[in-house]
């Protein structure tokens, strides 16, 4: 089955062959995605960690994808640093 014809029938190698060729395609949006928070500056990192934790509470998103959310959003905080306090608070 190709996504040009997606009435035809899919084996099961190719639903196999289909899933590894998504994960390694997400693998690389992972991937270029956490090198991009490298070039942000401090206030656009914690302005993404805020709104990832946003999504977190989402009551739209089910558990496992607001799981996820509060999972990148503490890994791009880890790897920024803590967030300084908000000094207008």
């Amino acid at each position: 089955m190709t996504t040009e014809k997606p009435e035809e029938a899919m084996t099961f190698g190719e639903l196999l062959a289909l899933i590894a060729e998504q994960q390694r395609r997400l693998t690389v949006l992972e991937n270029a995605f956490a090198s991009l928070t490298f070039c942000l500056d401090d206030r656009a990192s914690q302005l993404l960690v805020h709104n990832l934790s946003l999504e977190a509470q989402n009551q739209n998103h089910d558990a496992q994808l607001q799981q996820h959310f509060t999972r990148l959003a503490e890994e791009i905080q880890k790897r920024n640093g803590p967030l300084p306090a908000d000094p207008h608070a």
